[in-house]
C-alpha cells in the first residue's frame, strides 16, 4: 500500500513540473483570484450615509463652492477639472470611510494616466468622472444602465425615477468632440444638492447604482407626456443640402422653444 502512495506521489509531483502542467497551474491560479475579486463586491452605503457626507454645491442648497472642496480636501488643484461631482463623490465615499474608503494607493483606470489625487488626509480622490464607471463597477457590481432619449428626458428617467442611489451620467460635448462624465446622487425624483445633468443635455448613457435603503414611498409617479405633446423630430427643419451651418440658428432656437414648451405643459 505504503509503495502505491509513493508511486502515486512520484507521478504527481512529475505531472505538476512539467510545462503544459505548470501552464495550467497558473491559469486556475489566475482564474481563482478573479473569482474571488468579483465575489468581493458589496452594496453601496446606504442613501441616509451618503446624503449626510455629501459636500453638496452651494448653488443647488450645498456648502461648498469649488474653491472651498479643494481647500477642505488639501489636494493639487493645478490637475482638477472645473466639474467637481467625481471630487464630491469622492470626498463622501472617504468620510463614510471603512470598505467604502478610496484607499491610499493611486487610482488608474481611464486613459488619462492617473485618475485620483491625494489628499490632506493621504487618501485618494477621483478627479475624473470618466475613471467613476469602471470604479463602481468593479466595486459595486454592474449599474442599471438606462435607455436613452435623445429629446425627451422623462423617458430616460424612467428606470430610476422613485430610487434613491449614486448616477453617473455621460453627456456629449460638440466641443473636442469628447464624452464628458458627471457623477450625482439621485434622490428618488431630482439630482441632491447639484444640478440636472439630463435635462437640455446630450446624453450618451446614463448609470444608476441602487442603496440598499431605497425608499421614496411619498414620490409622486414619473409624469407622462400630455396626448398633444409633440415630438421634436417633428418640429425641427429639415435639413437642406448645403444648408447645415447657415440654419444652425434655426436648430437652437426650436430646441429652447420645445424645452420651455414641455416645462409649461407640465407644470400645467
Amino acid at each position: 500500500m505504503n509503495s502505491c502512495v509513493q508511486k502515486l506521489s512520484v507521478s504527481a509531483r512529475t505531472l505538476v513540473t512539467s510545462p503544459v502542467m505548470k501552464v495550467l497551474v497558473t491559469l486556475c491560479v489566475i482564474l481563482t483570484k478573479c473569482a474571488v475579486t468579483r465575489g468581493e463586491q458589496i452594496a453601496i452605503p446606504s442613501f441616509k450615509k451618503l446624503i449626510a457626507n455629501y459636500p453638496g454645491y452651494a448653488h443647488f442648497g450645498g456648502a461648498f463652492h469649488n474653491h472651498q472642496l479643494v481647500e477642505v480636501i488639501g489636494c493639487d488643484s493645478n490637475l482638477l477639472l472645473h466639474d467637481t461631482s467625481a471630487l464630491r463623490l469622492s470626498a463622501t465615499l472617504n468620510k463614510i470611510s471603512g470598505e467604502h474608503s478610496l484607499g491610499k494607493e493611486l487610482i488608474r483606470l481611464s486613459k488619462y494616466g492617473r485618475d485620483s489625487v491625494s489628499g490632506r488626509d493621504g487618501l485618494q480622490y477621483i478627479y475624473h468622472p470618466i475613471a467613476y464607471g469602471p470604479y463602481l463597477a468593479d466595486k459595486y457590481g454592474y449599474p442599471n444602465v438606462s435607455k436613452l432619449h435623445e429629446f425627451d428626458p422623462l423617458d430616460t428617467e424612467k428606470n430610476f425615477w422613485g430610487k434613491q442611489g449614486i448616477l453617473r451620467v455621460i453627456t456629449y460635448t460638440k466641443q473636442h468632440n469628447m464624452p464628458k462624465g458627471h457623477v450625482a446622487l439621485w434622490d428618488c425624483n431630482h439630482f441632491h444638492q447639484a444640478r440636472d445633468w439630463i435635462t437640455g443635455h446630450d446624453l450618451i448613457t446614463v448609470e444608476f447604482w441602487q442603496s440598499p435603503d431605497s425608499n421614496c414611498a411619498n414620490t409622486a409617479p414619473l409624469p407622462t407626456r400630455p396626448p398633444d405633446f409633440p415630438r421634436m423630430e417633428d418640429i425641427l427643419p429639415p435639413t437642406r443640402p448645403g444648408s447645415k451651418h447657415r440654419h444652425h440658428w434655426e436648430k437652437k432656437f426650436i430646441k429652447k422653444y420645445f424645452q420651455l414648451y414641455k416645462q409649461t405643459k407640465m407644470t400645467s
